[in-house]
């Protein structure tokens, strides 16, 4: 009976010690703690494992409840620790997370940091901020480099010491050769000084004494004389001069009051000018009163013919219909020469200008410019028309565009060429051109320049 007391004793005694040994190993691990979880993130762990102890500005509060490494080498190791509420209120949303050691050699731990007062308290599932632990082997690495970096920088700055070095050497040379040289011409320069002096000393004893030429001019009172008396006489050359001046003074008078009688309204030269004026006038008038008979005998039925056979036609009163139908050919006594050139050649794309007109482009002007070459011998004796086309729109719109595309290169070949206005015109011919063309890829788009010869000139 004693013996199974003892048993039952020592049997109790071991429960009674597993059972502290296990409250305090719970305890030390605070499996018995209220706690909260948190998480954070790292890109990489350091040696962290689950279990180890969070800290909380140093005080033990928790620890690592599990690491989730990351889907993708771009995502980050996933911590959740559990943390004790009694240290609660010092985890704030802005609390920063890092991986730390036990000294040197230690395991690693999580601290935490106490956040701000004024941000909110952290809450179970917050994920917490953190910073990404510091390797000594990255530290290494980096000193590594720098002192590869250094050694380079000592290099080129001996290099360059020893450079300078030599520069000093150079000019310390260059400058005791330059001394050297001063001294020598200072000394040639002080030795001519001294020959001067003795020279300039000679000189004035000389002098002095009456001998040489200075001397005797100093010393004869015969230069004098003869200097006064050249003055005495450059005052009596002035005296003359002022007598010239003043009786050309009066001739400047006399020939002025000449020239206001003649420019009076009495005088000869203003009735020659009044003469003049009124020949020009009538010269004006009679150029004016033929100009207008030749325009009404150029209109005249009995004449027309004659002068529309002559190439004297008005073209701003040719309607495009009679052109069609050939009034300026004469009967085929002036057949037509053309050029054709379409108008993306000559204009720019959806370019107008304010009031519609198409702008002719650099290379457009070039080619009418060679297009002109095969006229430019015949052109006194013949008529130019510059005939508009195109096919856009309806009829007016077309008429619109051919008469804009039409004045536009008129216009700038009466300023490029200097051409007669009267013998050269605008002729806006819509779509169908008056004769088929010989180039294929002609649309019935742009100008054609046609030129009617005189047929006295062939």
């Amino acid at each position: 009976m004693t013996r199974l007391a003892g048993v039952g004793l020592f049997v109790v005694g071991g429960l009674v010690l597993f059972a502290a040994a296990l409250f305090m190993v719970g305890d030390r691990r605070m499996a018995f703690a209220r706690t909260f979880r948190v998480a954070t993130q790292f890109s990489r762990v350091t040696g962290l494992q689950p279990g180890a102890v969070v800290r909380v500005s140093g005080a033990r509060a928790g620890t690592i409840r599990r690491i989730d490494p990351p889907t993708d080498p771009a995502g980050r190791f996933r911590v959740e620790l559990d943390i004790t509420e009694e240290l609660h209120p010092l985890v704030r949303t802005d609390s920063v997370a890092s991986i730390e050691a036990e000294g040197l050699v230690g395991g690693s731990f999580l601290s935490i940091e106490i956040g701000g007062a004024d941000a909110p308290i952290a809450t179970s599932g917050t994920m917490l901020p953190s910073r990404e632990p510091f390797e000594i082997a990255d530290m290494l690495q980096q000193m590594g480099a720098t002192i590869v970096k250094v050694n380079a920088t000592v290099d080129v700055l001996t290099g360059q010491v020893q450079h300078a070095l030599d520069s000093v050497v150079v000019t310390v040379d260059n400058a005791n050769a330059l001394i050297t040289s001063v001294s020598d011409d200072a000394t040639r320069i002080a030795s001519a000084g001294a020959r001067i002096s003795t020279d300039l000393a000679d000189l004035t004893a000389d002098i002095r004494d009456g001998d040489g030429t200075v001397a005797k001019l100093l010393h004869d009172d015969t230069l004098y004389r003869r200097l006064a008396a050249a003055a005495e006489h450059g005052e009596a050359i002035a005296g003359d001069t002022r007598q010239i001046v003043g009786d050309t003074r009066q001739i400047v008078g006399d020939v002025r009051a000449a020239v206001e009688r003649l420019r009076g309204t009495d005088g000869q030269v203003t009735g020659l000018i009044d003469e003049l004026r009124q020949t020009v006038t009538q010269s004006r008038s009679a150029v004016s009163g033929f100009a207008d008979n030749m325009d009404a005998l150029k209109r005249n039925f009995l004449f027309r013919g004659f002068f529309n056979r002559r190439g004297y036609f008005d073209l701003d009163a040719v309607s495009p219909d009679d052109y069609r139908k050939g009034v300026l050919t004469g009967g085929g006594e002036r057949p037509a020469v053309r050029i054709w050139l379409t108008a993306d050649r000559l204009f720019a794309p959806a370019a107008e200008g304010a009031a519609g007109t198409p702008v002719l482009t650099d290379d457009g002007q070039a080619r009418l410019d060679s297009a002109m070459t095969a006229f430019l011998d015949q052109l006194p004796g013949g008529v130019l028309v510059v005939e508009g086309y195109s096919r856009d729109g309806s009829r007016q719109s077309q008429f619109r565009t051919a008469r804009g595309r039409a004045a536009t290169v008129r216009d700038y070949l009466v300023d490029r060429f200097g051409l007669d206005a009267q013998r050269s015109g605008a002729m806006p011919l819509g779509a169908t051109p008056v004769e088929t063309p010989e180039l294929a890829s002609w649309s019935g788009e742009g100008i054609a320049l046609a030129y009617f010869s005189d047929p006295a000139r062939r």
